[in-house]
C-alpha cells in the first residue's frame, strides 16, 4: 500500500467542497442547479412508483446522474445523461434491463462506470445463487478485480481521492466495490456459487485472504472505522464513514478487529452528521439507524454493561422516532428526497430498521426484553402499504421479506420481452426476482443514497 505522509482523523464535507471549488470555481452554483433539476426527475420517478410502474432503465440513469452530480464535476457528461434520463420516461418497456448483457456479462445496461455495473450485478448473482442457475455469459466486466494483483491495484487507485486535481470524489466508487467484493468473499452461499459458476474472477482462498488484508490495512487504528481517504494540501486525510463501517462489519459477521474502538466511536458520534455520524440534517434517519443497529448487534458481546445500557437507550429512541415521525398512521414511510434514490428504497430501510431491532420478531430483540403490543397491527399495515407498490420491484420484495411476508405468495414479475436495436431477448435470460433481503438500490446503492 502506498505510504501516507500525514494522517488526519477526519475530513469534513466543507473540505471536499473546497477541493471541488479548486477544480471548478463555479462548482457550488453549478451543482446546486443540477441537484434541483435531479430533484424534479426524482419526483417523476416517484410518480411512476405510485402507479406501480417500475422504470428499470430510468432508475439506473437517475442513479448514474445523481452520482455524477454528487461525486464529480463532469458537467458535459451530466448534461448528456440528464437528457438521456428525460428521454427514457417515454420508453414504456424497460424490461431489457432485467437481463444479463451478452457484451460484458453485467446487468448494468445504463451504466458505464465499473462500480455501478458491479452493484447492479451483485443483486442478480444473489438471485441466481438462490435459484441455482449459472449466469448465461462470462462476467468480463470484472476484469479490474479479476486477480489478486489487479484487485489490489484497483482498490489502491480508489482509496485516495485528489478532488482538486481530478474533479472526482471516489468515496462512492470505493465503497461500492468494497461492498460487492465483501459479499463475494464473505457470504458463503454466494462465494461457493461464484467459485463454481462465475467466469471472470479468481475467487480462491488466496484472493479472499488478500482482500481481507486490504480491509484490515485501511481500518483506522484510532477509531476502528473505515472510510475513504483524501489528498489535500500535500497531506493525506482519512474519513471515518458509518456506511463503510456498517457494510464491512455486516458482511464479515462482526469478525473484525478493534471492537472497543468501533463501539466508542459509534457512541461518541451519535450527534454528528452522516457520513461521520448518525444524523441527517440534525435528525434521525431510518437508513443510518439501521446501520447503527446492525453495528450494535454485532458489537453487543464486546460492549461493557454500561455501553449496553446506553446503546439500548439509543435504540429505544430510534424506534420511537421511526414509529412516531418517519411512519404514517397507515404504515407508509415519509420520503426523504435528499437521502433515498426511490420511494421503494425509503420503505425498504424503514422496514429494515424495524426488522433489525426485532420489532416484528421477538427473537431478534438482542437489546431489550420489552414487548411491543402494537407490532402485529403495525406489521400488517406496513405489508398492506408494500403491496400497493409494483410487485416486481426488488426493493419491495426485499422489504416484504424483512416484514415477514411469505415470498412464495408474492407475485412473480410479469416481464414482457422487449427488442432493442441489435438485441434479441430470450426469456431464459430473464431472472426471477430474489427471495432474499437484497435490492437493486439497497446494496451498494444503500451506500450511495446519501
Amino acid at each position: 500500500m502506498s505510504s501516507v505522509l500525514h494522517l488526519a482523523n477526519t475530513v469534513d464535507g466543507c473540505v471536499i467542497e473546497r477541493e471541488f471549488t479548486r477544480y471548478d470555481r463555479a462548482y457550488h452554483d453549478k451543482v446546486q442547479r443540477y441537484n434541483d433539476h435531479l430533484g424534479v426527475m426524482a419526483a417523476i420517478l416517484r410518480r411512476f412508483s405510485e402507479y406501480s410502474r417500475t422504470m428499470l432503465a430510468s432508475q439506473q440513469l437517475y442513479i448514474y446522474a445523481k452520482w455524477l452530480a454528487r461525486y464529480t464535476a463532469y458537467w458535459p457528461r451530466l448534461d448528456d445523461l440528464v437528457e438521456k434520463l428525460e428521454s427514457s420516461f417515454d420508453e414504456t418497456d424497460q424490461s431489457y434491463v432485467a437481463r444479463q448483457s451478452e457484451i460484458d456479462g453485467s446487468w448494468g445496461w445504463q451504466y458505464t462506470e465499473f462500480h455501478h455495473k458491479f452493484d447492479a450485478t451483485i443483486v442478480r448473482l444473489h438471485e441466481l445463487a438462490s435459484e441455482k442457475r449459472a449466469p448465461r455469459y462470462p462476467l468480463h466486466f470484472l476484469e479490474p478485480v479479476s486477480t489478486i494483483p489487479k484487485m489490489q491495484a484497483y482498490l489502491e487507485s480508489l482509496l485516495i481521492s485528489d478532488v482538486a486535481a481530478t474533479g472526482r470524489n471516489q468515496r462512492d466508487e470505493l465503497g461500492s466495490v468494497l461492498c460487492c467484493l465483501a459479499q463475494l468473499c464473505f457470504k458463503p452461499r454466494l462465494r461457493n456459487f461464484a467459485r463454481e459458476n462465475v467466469q471472470g474472477i479468481a475467487l480462491d482462498d488466496a484472493y479472499i485472504a488478500a482482500f481481507t488484508d486490504f480491509l484490515d490495512d485501511i481500518q483506522n487504528p484510532e477509531t476502528g472505522y473505515w472510510g475513504p481517504w483524501y489528498s489535500s494540501d500535500g497531506d493525506i486525510h482519512r474519513f471515518d464513514d458509518l456506511s463503510y463501517t456498517f457494510h464491512i462489519v455486516s458482511y464479515r459477521k462482526g469478525n473484525v478487529r478493534q471492537w472497543p474502538h468501533i463501539i466508542r466511536t459509534t457512541l461518541d458520534r451519535r450527534d454528528a452528521e452522516y457520513p461521520l455520524g448518525w444524523l441527517s440534517r440534525g435528525q434521525f434517519n431510518n437508513h443510518n439507524n439501521y446501520d447503527v443497529a446492525k453495528l450494535f448487534r454485532h458489537g453487543w458481546p464486546h460492549m461493557t454493561p454500561s455501553e449496553q445500557d446506553f446503546s439500548s437507550g439509543q435504540l429505544d429512541k430510534m424506534l420511537s422516532w421511526c414509529l412516531k415521525h418517519s411512519m404514517r398512521r397507515d404504515g407508509s414511510f415519509v420520503f426523504d428526497g435528499q437521502f433515498y434514490n426511490s420511494l421503494e428504497s425509503c420503505h425498504y430501510f424503514g422496514v429494515s430498521f424495524l426488522d433489525e431491532v426485532g420489532y416484528f420478531r421477538p427473537r431478534k430483540r438482542f437489546w431489550t426484553e420489552k414487548t411491543f403490543p402494537k407490532a402485529v397491527k403495525t406489521q400488517h399495515q406496513v405489508i398492506a402499504r408494500l403491496n400497493e407498490f409494483c410487485a416486481d420491484n426488488p426493493s419491495i420484495i426485499a422489504a416484504k421479506w424483512k416484514a415477514g411476508t411469505d415470498l412464495h405468495l408474492v407475485a412473480k414479475p410479469s416481464v414482457v420481452p422487449a427488442t432493442k436495436t441489435g438485441m434479441t431477448l430470450d426469456r431464459r435470460d430473464m431472472p426471477r426476482w430474489p427471495r432474499f433481503p437484497a435490492s437493486a438500490d439497497t446494496l451498494a446503492g444503500s451506500f450511495k443514497n446519501d
